[in-house]
């Protein structure tokens, strides 16, 4: 299936397509952004919006399940340490143990 061609009609490469990206980003001011880096972060939203693995892989395009769960996972993590608002206030000053000699 081609999703972006050429001004001569054809289909354009995976590089190509990365490369017309980056260089539409730089012409509009966007410096250090790629096609890559949309991708992940459209990953990473879906992700945290606890889409599934269909979903995510449909968005992006990502044929391996194992790059989709990546995703998943590291969210995760996230989500899991920042549960509840009782973890979010522990403390990150040093408490006094007393001496106990």
């Amino acid at each position: 299936m081609t999703w972006m061609t050429t001004a001569h009609g054809k289909s354009r490469s995976v590089k190509a397509a990365s490369q017309w990206f980056a260089a539409k980003a730089r012409s509009a001011g966007v410096y250090g952004r790629s096609a890559h880096g949309l991708r992940k972060s459209r990953a990473r939203a879906l992700a945290e919006a606890e889409g599934t693995s269909a979903q995510i892989g449909a968005w992006t395009g990502h044929e391996s399940l194992s790059e989709i769960e990546r995703y998943i996972r590291n969210f995760n993590k996230r989500k899991v340490l920042s549960s509840t608002k009782t973890e979010q206030k522990v403390p990150t000053q040093p408490t006094k143990v007393p001496n106990l000699q």
